[in-house]
């Protein structure tokens, strides 16, 4: 009796779906924000050991990632095919972008795809990267400079929404931390006497409304007051802004930067300031392979009875990769809700039975389209010449 690819990958995942939900769960009720989600990442590695996994911890330098790696009983002549997890959760908001279940899809795809290595006999490697620190310090980018993940043909991942979509192109983003140092001053007997840097964050924010007018429809520009004095009646000699910028391409963010940093510069200019501006990873727009984003939205398609949505904004630290190696990042619907991301009813949603269902679904089309590149060599050769078009 022939078993299909299709037929092993549903019943591997099914397999352990009572398992993943538990970890699910684990990761959601604790949740842990960038570069420190040391119990996420030690309970995904146990997980991983317990089925007879090797992970190796700490790679790239950093404490939080991890690489479980699966080589075929029919050698490693195949294609190297990577799967990633995230699973940092988001301050004060908890799972509010369901990390909980990117990093049990990820591990679903790692275990469904190994499984299809060795029962219908495909040669090939395949690894599952647990990457931290996606929301904030670009997690994915320090490790692809560190080169974790130089051999891999293919690299893929899932990510909830409120709509799925395969040929998702993310916004290039770039975030940032402004500080402004004044002198302090009685505000009552001596205001003139402080240099306010309160009032130079405020006029930072100020100037960057008044040039949304010129900002393109895909541009944007926002941000807080994250420290803008403390008392009343002392003028500040302290403020800091935390802020991000995003563009439609990766070739614009440059252009929007410039002029948000001098506008910073003028902040400080106009109060008598000084000011530190401290950047962080830049990340890069995600390029979606239209070969892998069609079979994908073809089979949500479905199962879901409608078309894909790809209005979805955002920006992800995966859009790097996208860059230098072939990638697919699927978008899913979480719940039907239209809850959006980085909401509490999100992190909510994210708990949900139904998202669970969901997202094992997503895994399971992913895997099949990571299987069909492995056992189709027609079908890789067109995925690749998009890439090189691309």
């Amino acid at each position: 009796m022939l078993i299909s690819i299709e037929s092993v990958i549903h019943q591997a995942i099914s397999d352990v779906s009572h398992e993943l939900r538990k970890l699910s769960l684990e990761i959601h009720d604790n949740p842990e924000t960038a570069l420190e989600e040391k119990h996420a990442c030690y309970v995904l590695s146990r997980y991983l050991e317990s089925k007879g996994y090797k992970v190796e911890q700490g790679i790239g330098g950093l404490e939080t990632a991890f690489v479980a790696t699966y080589i075929s009983t029919s050698g490693d002549s195949g294609l190297n095919i990577g799967f990633c997890s995230e699973y940092d959760a988001l301050p004060l908001i908890g799972h509010g972008c369901g990390h909980n279940l990117i990093a049990i899809s990820g591990v679903a795809m790692f275990l469904a795809l190994s499984k299809v290595l060795d029962t219908c006999s495909v040669s090939g490697t395949v690894k599952l990267f647990g990457t931290p620190a996606e929301e904030a310090k670009g997690g994915k980018i320090v490790l692809q400079k560190q080169g974790v993940f130089e051999g891999m043909d293919l690299l893929m991942m899932v990510h909830p929404s409120a709509a799925f979509c395969g040929n998702w192109h993310s916004q290039a983003s770039l975030s940032m931390t402004v500080e402004y140092f004044g002198k302090s001053a009685h505000a009552a007997m001596s205001p003139w006497d402080g240099i306010n840097a309160g009032s130079a964050a405020t006029i930072a924010l100020q100037t960057i409304g008044v040039m949304r007018e010129q900002l393109k429809p895909d541009w944007r520009a926002h941000g807080i007051i994250a420290d803008g004095g403390q008392v009343a009646n002392v003028i500040p000699d302290y403020s800091r802004i935390e802020y991000t910028i995003r563009t439609g391409w990766s070739g614009e963010l440059g252009i929007l930067r410039t002029r948000i940093l001098r506008i910073f510069e003028a902040a400080a200019l106009a109060t008598g300031c000084t000011h530190k501006v401290k950047e962080e990873h830049a990340y890069l727009d995600n390029l979606a392979n239209p070969v892998l984003a069609e079979m994908y939205d073809d089979i949500m398609s479905v199962k879901y009875h409608k078309q894909p949505d790809c209005n979805v904004g955002g920006s992800t630290d995966f859009g790097n990769l996208s860059h230098s190696f072939i990638t697919l990042h699927g978008m899913y619907d979480l719940a039907g809700t239209g809850v959006p991301n980085h909401s509490k009813e999100f992190a909510k949603d994210a708990r949900t039975k139904e998202a669970h269902e969901r997202t094992l679904f997503a895994a399971e089309t992913i895997a099949r389209i990571a299987a069909r590149c492995l056992a189709d060599k027609e079908f890789w050769s067109k995925v690749q010449q998009a890439h090189k078009d691309m």
